[in-house]
């Protein structure tokens, strides 16, 4: 994963393509990653997880979408 990976505050919305969406959750996850011997801030957590439920939303409806389009297809 990229180290120049700009996470957006939670009121920006997702990107329109899937892959930049879930690159962006990514690197929420890894910021998300406990230090050794250090105290979370929560301060710092609370944008970061509103940002990665926007993200992991608009991740999950584009799988949806494709599911229900290869489902439509496999039905006809």
């Amino acid at each position: 994963m990229s180290t120049d990976v700009v996470i957006k505050g939670p009121e920006e919305p997702a990107p329109t393509k899937f892959a930049d969406a879930y690159t962006e959750l990514q690197a929420i996850a890894a910021k998300l990653k406990p230090a050794p011997g250090q105290i979370p801030d929560v301060d710092a957590i609370e944008p970061l997880v509103r940002r990665a439920n926007i993200l992991a939303a608009h991740c999950q409806e584009r799988v949806e979408s494709v599911r229900k389009l290869i489902g439509e297809q496999t039905a006809g």
